[in-house]
């Protein structure tokens, strides 16, 4: 029997969809905030597009065993992959239902996604497959799986491939998270391979570049988010 307790939660608990081109990304553009979101009891969901295969030092059972345990340091309990082609990813009809779909199944109350000025082809494809899957998510009289559904909030995530940055819309302060973040990070191994720019390692830059985020906001770590429509406040002594 369900308890009043329970529908209250289920009522209340808010639901966040985080869609990533590649396993690690979503660690590595919003880690902390995952962490921080977690904490607060929200159900979290990672959805990987691709499994990020071929890559110079993985292999698919090798990226399977990292991402387990990237899920396990953040406290990930909801995670799948919708086996779309690394390297390859395209906004096309096809992905796009398949990702519609998953909306309308898991129906979260915000998606995230990756920043859709990037170098990377596939975070650009990304993006614009979750916004195109988002609107078609919402779709009457159709053979798709689950329920009409649409998104309110869409977030989007930056990639640390981008040597300049656009200004955010707003900066998480992960100052308590960082540490685990950085684990999870490190959890992907066969990526962090060979994988310096000018005697620069990904972590020492990633680290450089969450530490400039937290300036920005006079924390020691920040992740950087963009928004692209505007915010609606309803309650100021939440938001300030």
């Amino acid at each position: 029997m369900t308890t009043s307790e329970e529908i209250e939660k289920k009522t209340t608990t808010k639901k966040a969809m985080i869609i990533a081109a590649h396993p690690d990304d979503a660690e590595i553009g919003m880690g902390g905030t995952i962490l921080a979101m977690i904490d607060s009891g929200w159900d979290v969901i990672i959805v990987d597009l691709t499994n990020g295969e071929p890559t110079p030092f993985g292999t698919i059972e090798i990226r399977k065993k990292e991402t387990e345990k990237a899920n396990e340091i953040l406290g990930i309990k909801k995670r799948f992959c919708l086996e779309m082609p690394n390297r390859y990813l395209t906004a096309n009809l096809e992905n796009r239902r398949k990702l519609a779909e998953t909306i309308r199944v898991h129906q979260p109350d915000i998606l995230f996604g990756p920043v859709n000025q990037d170098f990377h082809p596939d975070h650009i494809e990304a993006a614009k497959l979750i916004e195109g899957a988002r609107f078609e998510a919402k779709f009457h009289k159709t053979d798709m799986k689950g329920e009409p559904w649409w998104v309110p909030k869409l977030y989007h995530y930056f990639s640390i491939h981008k040597i300049n940055y656009d200004k955010p819309s707003f900066i998480v302060n992960i100052t308590s998270q960082w540490e685990k973040k950085y684990n999870a990070i490190q959890a992907y191994q066969s990526q962090l391979q060979n994988s310096s720019f000018k005697n620069v390692s990904f972590l020492q830059k990633a680290e450089v570049i969450f530490q400039y985020f937290g300036q920005c906001i006079n924390t020691k770590f920040g992740e950087p988010f963009m928004n692209s429509e505007p915010m609606s406040i309803s309650n100021i002594n939440q938001f300030f």
